[in-house]
């Protein structure tokens, strides 16, 4: 029963995870900076550092997660409790490489130039 009750914790973190990267990551309309000028006058630099922001606390929330399933896993039995935590080390690791690449997506995006078309 406590198990079920810890995927379940799991996965609604990793839910929320998954909507944070995909905030992080950002979407950009075709038409947003057509000429490459940007109207808010914010450069690369406070782009850039938004994401790293948004990454830190990302980050903290996951290792935050991490730490609250290993000390589950320390609750089970001997055998189950391995398989956890190799498990959940599992988790923990494509999660702070998803987070890594959300920030580098992020980042990226911070330095497109214009939509246009050369010809």
């Amino acid at each position: 029963m406590q198990l079920a009750h810890r995927n379940r914790f799991v996965v609604g973190l990793l839910a929320i995870l998954v909507v944070g990267i995909a905030a992080l990551a950002g979407c950009t309309m075709v038409g947003d900076h057509l000429t490459g000028v940007q109207l808010n006058g914010t450069g690369p630099t406070t782009c850039v550092k938004q994401c790293n922001e948004a990454y830190a606390e990302l980050y903290k929330a996951e290792q935050k997660r991490h730490d609250a399933s290993v000390e589950g896993c320390q609750t089970l039995a001997q055998p189950a409790k391995g398989t956890c935590l190799v498990a959940e080390d599992a988790v923990h690791q494509a999660n702070k490489a998803s987070l890594t690449q959300g920030k580098i997506d992020c980042q990226n995006n911070c330095h497109r130039q214009g939509s246009g078309s050369a010809g």
